[in-house]
């Protein structure tokens, strides 16, 4: 049984269409609109890559392994595909099949168990849900089969929780120490630098390899990149071949990223500030927040009320007044709900108190 209605989640589609003011991520322009501003960010002298090799696909690789610090890059059309593929790779060469990750990991929650149903790892979870992940937890996995850890910053899962860089530090030694490969689940990872007051390449150094996402915080169309090695590069795009994730062009997906990297990249610092702002505002209505004070920039609202009460009152007031204020819950049972708040452009839009006094009225609908 979904969460939501079928015919409210259509409901909540229309209102958010119409919408005068939504708090979720960036304004997304339609699809006309979306194509005439990437036909304009192309210079005449720029090609489109072959099967991902060459023009723009291998520029932006190019730019992004300078970003991160690291050897090599693929842009992929999936995270699914890039996390999965590595860590195929890592187990290839090791011998061992088992990947440590967090309850909460993207791969074991939203991936239909893909990592052991087609690439044959074994997935060994670890920690706690409502935890951040911590050396504690990786201690307890067998590093004579575990291949690789993946540790996803911020986790998505638990409101944009994230470990200390200390704690960082210490997974880092086991897994150096037991010769397992450490991963970043960094789909989010734009969000972080504020919190580790680090820049992406000292963060990104911590790891053996990094996923990326370009479509949740930076407004792309879709795709993702794998960072590392040059020898784990090569390796992935054999495999993406194999699992028939290399497109003969992905030009217009790097398009969209490289122009979203350039304008919402250096705005994570104002949204990170925004977000802790509004979070210290919402405290005073009746919900609570995880976490407490916002690490990354998100965080998760929990309410006193079913999904489908919290979305009948979402969108009716939507409909009454033109605002959207929160997305639709993600979780919830029948008596309490969750919805993700996650700040881009949308939200700084508006001050904080803005969102206080539409939330409040909504809720007191």
């Amino acid at each position: 049984m979904p969460l939501i209605s079928p015919h409210l989640t259509r409901h909540f589609n229309a209102v958010a269409d119409s919408a005068i003011a939504t708090m979720h991520r960036h304004a997304q322009a339609d699809m006309s609109e979306e194509l005439a501003a990437l036909s304009h960010a192309v210079s005449p002298d720029e090609r489109r890559d072959s099967y991902g090799s060459g023009g723009v696909v291998s520029a932006f690789e190019d730019e992004l392994a300078t970003l991160f610090g690291k050897s090599a890059c693929v842009f992929l059309p999936t995270g699914t595909l890039a996390q999965c593929a590595a860590m195929k790779c890592y187990a290839d060469a090791s011998g061992r099949n088992r990947i440590g990750l967090h309850p909460t990991s993207h791969l074991l929650l939203h991936e239909h168990n893909a990592i052991e149903e087609l690439w044959q790892l074994k997935a060994a979870p670890c920690g706690t849900f409502n935890r951040v992940f911590g050396v504690a937890d990786v201690k307890k996995l067998n590093p004579q089969h575990t291949a690789a850890v993946i540790l996803e910053l911020p986790m998505r899962e638990i409101g944009g929780a994230l470990p200390s860089w200390n704690e960082l530090l210490a997974i880092r030694a086991w897994c150096s120490r037991h010769e397992v490969k450490m991963h970043l689940d960094g789909a989010r990872v734009w969000q972080v630098t504020p919190y580790y007051e680090r820049d992406l390449p000292d963060i990104a150094a911590l790891f053996d390899s990094v996923y990326v996402s370009f479509y949740k915080d930076l407004g792309g169309i879709f795709g993702a990149a794998l960072l590392g090695t040059e020898s784990l590069i090569a390796q992935t795009k054999v495999w993406a071949r194999r699992a028939g994730g290399n497109p003969i062009t992905q030009y217009v997906e790097v398009i969209a990223a490289r122009e979203g990297l350039a304008k919402y990249l250096p705005c994570m610092a104002q949204y990170v500030a925004y977000t802790r702002e509004l979070a210290t505002a919402l405290s005073s209505l009746p919900v609570s927040l995880a976490p407490a004070t916002p690490q990354a920039a998100m965080f998760h609202l929990h309410f006193g009320m079913p999904p489908e009460t919290l979305a009948q009152k979402i969108v009716r007031y939507a409909e009454q007044t033109g605002v959207l204020v929160l997305p639709l819950p993600r979780a919830g049972d029948a008596t309490s709900c969750v919805c993700e708040v996650s700040v881009g452009s949308n939200a700084v839009s508006q001050p904080t108190e803005y969102w206080k006094a539409h939330l409040a009225a909504c809720l007191a609908e």
